[in-house]
């Protein structure tokens, strides 16, 4: 009796809660899928999506993927990157990755996931989740869940036992909000129901978050640089598209004349959109975390007034200004280091 009013208690309090906009509208759940080896990411993203797109002895992909689909009450968008493995050893490779993945996934993701085999945590495993906060900033942690797939027919029970005993899981899961899922793989195949299990499970993760998606500097960088390059896009395309609209008119009218029109708008805006972000991708600016960025501005600022200190207050204070866009630019980020110049001109005109 108890249980069962506990559960009542639970459904209330999840039926109260906002729920994600993909739940309810038109808005695509977007899943970043990380992984160390193996074809494990790739079968989960098979599941995610209810479809397969990945083919069953896939092990590895050359560069990020995305797919879509509409299964599970949704609009899915699941961004495959390479096994992280293959590019431990090379930051500028790493680099490449992470900055394509960005832009497939932006605005943000909604969810991130870490996928490795069961048979395979290793302490590279948290070294390679080390590498992923490098880059997108620890914040991202509030988003990202382990997968541990597997093809066991054990009780997860009895699996969950066997993973708590391996120290790297369970530093792994420590660094994740002890966020984790056993994903049995080859009853995904047989029963989407399996899936459908872990979908609830990241729709929580996203209720805790405020259904929002994760984002950062990075992020709306490339975001903003995206539009712009889609808007420009759109316009080399304008005479295309009267050209191609009035084919359309002659051929349709009425209803059919609409769904045409849709059909190849859409196709217009996904075109430019893909292009727009492998072009941006290449010149996006993905060097430092937020917590180094700071770092950068804060040791040039400080660098700046010391030299200024000689010109007396006002010396400081433009040494500081000046220092901290020398020390932004040098960590690549230009924009945020001109926001704290005209921030400190604007106190200084105050005085």
């Amino acid at each position: 009796m108890a249980s069962n009013e506990s559960s009542k208690r639970k459904r209330r309090r999840k039926s109260s809660m906002e729920e994600p906009p993909y739940l309810s509208g038109d808005a695509e759940f977007r899943v970043l899928l990380f992984g160390r080896g193996g074809r494990s990411q790739f079968s989960l993203a098979n599941s995610i999506l209810g479809t397969v797109v990945f083919a069953d002895e896939l092990c590895n992909i050359t560069e990020s993927q995305r797919h879509r689909s509409e299964a599970f009450e949704r609009k899915l968008a699941v961004i495959n990157t390479p096994n992280l493995s293959e590019y431990e050893a090379s930051q500028k490779e790493l680099r490449r990755v992470f900055k394509m993945s960005v832009c497939m996934s932006s605005p943000g993701p909604y969810v991130v996931l870490f996928a490795f085999d069961l048979n395979n945590i290793s302490p590279s495993a948290v070294s390679i989740l080390e590498l992923v906060t490098k880059h997108f900033g620890d914040s991202i942690l509030n988003h990202m869940m382990v997968v541990v797939c597997h093809e066991e027919e054990k009780e997860d029970s009895a699996l969950e036992e066997k993973v708590k005993t391996n120290r790297d899981f369970r530093e792994l899961i420590e660094k994740c909000g002890q966020r984790y899922h056993l994903f049995n793989e080859r009853k995904a195949r047989r029963d989407e129901k399996v899936s459908r299990q872990l979908l609830e499970k990241m729709d929580d993760m996203v209720r805790e978050n405020g259904c929002r998606f994760y984002s950062n500097h990075q992020y709306q960088e490339a975001e903003e640089r995206i539009q712009k390059e889609e808007r420009f896009m759109m316009k080399g395309r304008k005479k295309e598209m009267l050209t191609k609209r009035k084919e359309l008119e002659s051929r349709y009218t009425c209803e059919g004349l609409e769904k045409e029109l849709l059909q190849f708008e859409t196709r217009i805006r996904v075109e430019n959109r893909e292009k727009a972000e492998r072009k941006i991708s290449e010149v996006l600016g993905f060097t430092l975390t937020a917590v180094d960025y700071a770092a950068a501005v804060g040791k040039g600022a400080a660098l700046g007034a010391l030299c200024g200190a000689v010109m007396g207050f006002e010396g400081m204070a433009v040494g500081a200004a000046v220092g901290a866009v020398v020390g932004g630019v040098i960590g690549g980020a230009a924009s945020a280091a001109w926001g704290y110049l005209t921030n400190s001109a604007a106190q200084m005109n105050r005085r």
